[in-house]
């Protein structure tokens, strides 16, 4: 009985390192700079492997007969089954602190932020006018699947000796627009409608704006509208770059009054308080190399009347954010984890710190970062994770 505990207990352990290590890698894999069509078949090596490595563990084990006394015998430990749990269940018992310390619940400032308004549009679309695309509609019949839906909400932020002028300042955060045809204008509109009617002072996209050459038509009349007094700016994400020439949508969104983050600072004036705005595109455009340098000269106005805003798609890029001097740092990209487990949370998502900043607000040193959940996506499922906007609202905090 006590040989077969053990067994039982390793093989457990050893199948939740096994699941740790095949997620790990997907997450530190899409986080990297490397060619779609590379990271696409890296994927699937990744995922062969984490289906291929116990399928041939078990095939061995039960061509070797004698399986139910192997398992049960405590003196027989060198088994091929018995070294890789052993591995993978060091690896789970290494992991699973910072696993847990990653979960939202423990991760997130949640003493910063405060949920002002929320609206949650739950649309299963059976008109059709929300999704366009057969895959999406396809998908979206599933059981509480929410492509569909959008959460728009206000947050309050509260700062550290935050400028008078910045009292009440409202950013509306957008990221992950996917224009990729699968979803509707009306989809979207219902979201930017939503932000007008907010009045926002500056309005800001993190990324992936674009995903195919034909979707560069609905640049216009999806953005075109949308308008802030201090202005609306944006950086490229790493879907940006499927196109053949990225620069296709700056010279677009350009055309239609966005300020391009991805190669100039931004500043603009409230009050007495300059704004400083900075973008990072990394590791997959490096365009900022030209001002890179320039930015961190933070000298050129006393420190008291600039505030630093720094956007970028890839929550990864938060130690930046932090050496640039940024008070806030907008990020997308990780799609909140696509997946919401109840109490776990999500599991799976692009970033080299997994899971941990999939979407929220988070603290580091005088840093406060806010991770959106996107507006849409190539993958057509969400479940416990629907799309999100934000109006992000400044305030004093009051206990500072």
């Amino acid at each position: 009985m006590l040989g077969l505990l053990a067994t039982l207990t390793l093989l457990a352990i050893g199948a939740i390192g096994h699941a740790g290590l095949v997620v790990n890698s997907y997450n530190f894999l899409n986080s990297t700079g490397l060619r779609r069509v590379t990271i696409k078949r890296l994927e699937k090596g990744i995922l062969l492997l984490g289906l291929a490595i116990p399928a041939a563990i078990l095939a061995l084990e039960f061509s070797s007969g004698g399986l139910a006394e192997r398992w049960t015998d405590v003196g027989q430990w060198l088994t091929v089954t018995k070294i890789y749990c052993g591995i993978a269940s060091i690896f789970c018992v290494v992991m699973a602190p910072f696993w847990l310390e990653a979960r939202p619940r423990f991760a997130q400032a949640r003493h910063r932020e405060e949920l002002g308004d929320r609206i949650l549009w739950k649309n299963r679309d059976p008109q059709g006018e929300l999704i366009r695309g057969r895959k999406f509609k396809r998908m979206g019949k599933l059981p509480r699947n929410e492509i569909a839906w959008t959460e728009a909400n206000v947050k309050r932020l509260y700062f550290n000796q935050l400028p008078t002028d910045l009292y009440g300042l409202r950013i509306a955060h957008l990221s992950d627009i996917h224009l990729t045809g699968q979803m509707s204008h009306r989809y979207y509109h219902r979201a930017f409608e939503w932000i007008e009617s907010k009045r926002p002072d500056l309005i800001v996209i993190a990324g992936d704006i674009v995903d195919y050459e034909h979707a560069l038509q609905d640049m216009e009349p999806i953005l075109g509208g949308l308008d802030a007094p201090l202005g609306k700016l944006y950086v490229l994400g790493n879907h940006d770059k499927r196109l053949a020439d990225p620069l296709q949508v700056c010279e677009r969104m350009n055309g239609l009054g966005w300020t391009d983050l991805g190669c100039q600072i931004y500043r603009a004036q409230r009050g007495k308080t300059s704004l400083k705005l900075l973008g990072n595109e990394l590791p997959w455009f490096c365009r900022t190399a030209r001002w890179h340098q320039e930015s961190k000269m933070v000298e050129e106005l006393p420190s008291e009347k600039e505030w630093c805003i720094g956007v970028s798609h890839s929550p990864d890029q938060w130690k930046w954010g932090v050496e640039m001097g940024c008070r806030l740092l907008l990020c997308g990209h990780t799609h909140g984890g696509q997946i919401r487990f109840p109490a776990i949370g999500p599991v799976v998502a692009p970033s080299r710190y997994g899971s941990r900043f999939a979407s929220g607000v988070f603290e580091r040193s005088n840093t406060l970062m806010h991770v959106s959940r996107g507006l849409s996506g190539v993958h057509p499922y969400r479940w416990g994770c629907p799309p999100e906007v934000s109006i992000l609202e400044l305030q004093p905090n009051q206990h500072s």
